[in-house]
C-alpha cells in the first residue's frame, strides 16, 4: 500500500478559532492511510506539525511559554526538542489546593487562564459555590468542556478541553469500531453509522471523561436519547470527588483526624460512601434489567474491565450470561495499570455480555482518544500522537529504535487549544521498528502497562484503585461532627 502524502502543516497567523486545522483533519483519515505511512515520511510531517502547535501556543499558553523559557527552547528543530516541553501530568492540577479550601474560584480561574489559548480574563468566579458551580460559570461564559480526572493524589486534573476538542475526543473514541484492511469493523453513530442502544453501567451525569461522553454518545449513537441506559441517573459531582480524593489520600498518610470538614462536605460524603456501599447491588440490578429490556439486542457497551469481570463474577452463578447480541459493540479500557486481571478476563466477559468483539483500548486522560489494540495485542500510535520514552529516573530520553520500555509520554497534536505534550506515569514498551503481524507501519505497544511506583517517578499518588475505607474508625469520627 503506498503511503498517503502528508502535506506539511503550514504556520497560521490568524488568530485560533474552533473549526479543526489541517493538522487536526488527519482525525477524518481512515485507518488504512493513517497506518500506512514511512517512517520517515511520517516524522517529516509529525515534526512540521508540532512546530506550527509551538509557534501558535506558546504565544497564547502561559505555562507552555513558560516552560519553554526554563528550558531554552526557543524553536523546534528536531522531535527530540519537544521533550523539555513536555508537561508532567501533574501540570493540570498544579494550582494550590488552598484555592479550592477557601473558595478562590477567582484565583483558579486566573491559574487556568494560563493553561488554555481562551481567555478568561472576563469570567466572574469570585461569587461561585464549589467546583461543579464553577465549571458550569466557565461552560456558560466560554466555549470549554473542561474533563476532570478521579483525583487520586486529593487533587483533581483539569483539563481544559473546548468544544472542539471534546467533538474530536468523541469521533476519536468512536473510530476504533471502524477497524484497518480486512479486519471486520462498522462505523458506529453518527448520521451514516450503526446506531444502537447505549449501555453503561455506571454514573450518568459528571464532569469525568466517561460522563462527558455518555451524554454525547446518548445523542450521537442511541437511536433516541431515551435509549442510553445507565446504572444510576445520579450527578458524579466534582466536589465529591474531590473530597473523596483527598480523605483517600490523608487516610493512606494517616492524616485523617487533621482534616476538618463542613457540614455541606460531610453530608456530601455521607451521601457518596452509601452509594459506594449500594453500588455492587445496582451493578447486578442493572444487568437483571438489562436482561429484560435488551436480551439478544445489539448494543454499545462501554465499561471499564475490572468491574465487567467483577459482574461477569456476580451475576453467571446467578446465571447471568450471553445478554446481548454477539454482534453488539464492545469496549473496554486497556493498560491494566493498578488493576489485576486474570488471564481469561476477555474470555470471561465474552461469556457474560454474549459480545464477541471487543475493541480494547489505552490512552491516558490529557489524550484526545485512545490508542487501538490490534489482532495482535499491540496498540498502535496514530500520525496524531508522537510517542517518546524517557527513563524513569533521570527523565533521560531513550532510544527511539529496537525495542525500549520506559515512561511514557507524548504530543497531542489534536489538542489545539492548549499544549497537549505530557508526561505519564506509565511504564510502556514500544516496538520502534519492528513490523507487525497485523500490517499496520509504525511504533507500537505492547499491552503489559503497569504504573511505576511512586518512589521511583516521584509522583504522589494513592492507586486508581484506591477507595475511601469504611470502616476507618477516624473515618466515622469525622462523619459524627
Amino acid at each position: 500500500m503506498q503511503a498517503t502524502d502528508m502535506a506539511e502543516p503550514k504556520l497560521s497567523n490568524a488568530a485560533p478559532d474552533l473549526a479543526r486545522d489541517e493538522i487536526s483533519l488527519t482525525l477524518e483519515q481512515n485507518w488504512d492511510d493513517m497506518f500506512s505511512q514511512d517512517r520517515a515520511h511520517l516524522e517529516k510531517w509529525q515534526l512540521a506539525a508540532a512546530r506550527r502547535r509551538f509557534e501558535e501556543l506558546a504565544p497564547q499558553v502561559k505555562a507552555l511559554k513558560s516552560q519553554a523559557d526554563s528550558g531554552g527552547v526557543s524553536q523546534i528543530s528536531s522531535l527530540n526538542d519537544l521533550v523539555p516541553l513536555l508537561f508532567n501530568h501533574a501540570a493540570y492540577k498544579s494550582y494550590p489546593m488552598s484555592l479550592l479550601e477557601n473558595s478562590r474560584f477567582d484565583m483558579l480561574t486566573r491559574w487556568l487562564d494560563g493553561m488554555t489559548s481562551i481567555d478568561l480574563s472576563g469570567v466572574n468566579a469570585r461569587e461561585c459555590t464549589g467546583i461543579d458551580n464553577w465549571l458550569e460559570t466557565l461552560e456558560r461564559e466560554t466555549p470549554l468542556q473542561i474533563y476532570h480526572t478521579t483525583g487520586t493524589t486529593g487533587k483533581l486534573s483539569f483539563i481544559p478541553r473546548t468544544t472542539l476538542e471534546r467533538d474530536m475526543w468523541d469521533e476519536a473514541f468512536l473510530k476504533i469500531f471502524e477497524r484497518f484492511g480486512d479486519e471486520p469493523g462498522e462505523k458506529l453513530g453518527g448520521p451514516d453509522g450503526a446506531r444502537v442502544p447505549v449501555v453503561f453501567p455506571g454514573v450518568r451525569g459528571g464532569r469525568y471523561a466517561t460522563q462527558r461522553i455518555i451524554d454525547r454518545f446518548a445523542e450521537y449513537v442511541a437511536p433516541t436519547p431515551g435509549q442510553c441506559y445507565t446504572a444510576s441517573n445520579d450527578y458524579l459531582s466534582a466536589d465529591v470527588v474531590s473530597l473523596s480524593g483527598r480523605v483517600r489520600v490523608a487516610q493512606a498518610k494517616g492524616d485523617l483526624s487533621s482534616m476538618k470538614l463542613t457540614e455541606p462536605m460531610r453530608l456530601a460524603l455521607k451521601q457518596y460512601l452509601t452509594e459506594m456501599e449500594r453500588r455492587p447491588q445496582e451493578m447486578s440490578e442493572f444487568f437483571s434489567r438489562m436482561v429484560d429490556k435488551l436480551r439478544g439486542e445489539r448494543v454499545f457497551l462501554i465499561w471499564q474491565a475490572a468491574y465487567l469481570v467483577r459482574a461477569a463474577n456476580a451475576g453467571m452463578p446467578q446465571g447471568l450470561s450471553n445478554i446481548f447480541a454477539p454482534n453488539s459493540f464492545g469496549n473496554t479500557g486497556g493498560g491494566n495499570k493498578d488493576l489485576v486481571l486474570p488471564d481469561n478476563w476477555l474470555n470471561l466477559i465474552r461469556d457474560f455480555t454474549g459480545i464477541q468483539n471487543w475493541e480494547v483500548s489505552y490512552g491516558m486522560s490529557e489524550m484526545v482518544g485512545v490508542l487501538p489494540q490490534c489482532p495482535e495485542g499491540y496498540y498502535h500510535i496514530q500520525p496524531y500522537f508522537i510517542p517518546f520514552l524517557l527513563d524513569p529516573e533521570t527523565g533521560a530520553i531513550l532510544p527511539r529504535e529496537g525495542r525500549q520500555s520506559g515512561r511514557f509520554a507524548a504530543l497531542d497534536l489534536l489538542a489545539q487549544t492548549y499544549w497537549g505534550g505530557v508526561i505519564s506515569s506509565d511504564k510502556v514498551t514500544i516496538e520502534w521498528d519492528r513490523a507487525c503481524g497485523c500490517g499496520r507501519k509504525g511504533a507500537h505497544i505492547h499491552d503489559d502497562i503497569v504504573r511505576y511506583a511512586a518512589e521511583v517517578t516521584g509522583d504522589d499518588k494513592v492507586t486508581c484503585s484506591a477507595t475511601v475505607d469504611n470502616n476507618d474508625a477516624a473515618l466515622h469520627q469525622l462523619l459524627a461532627g
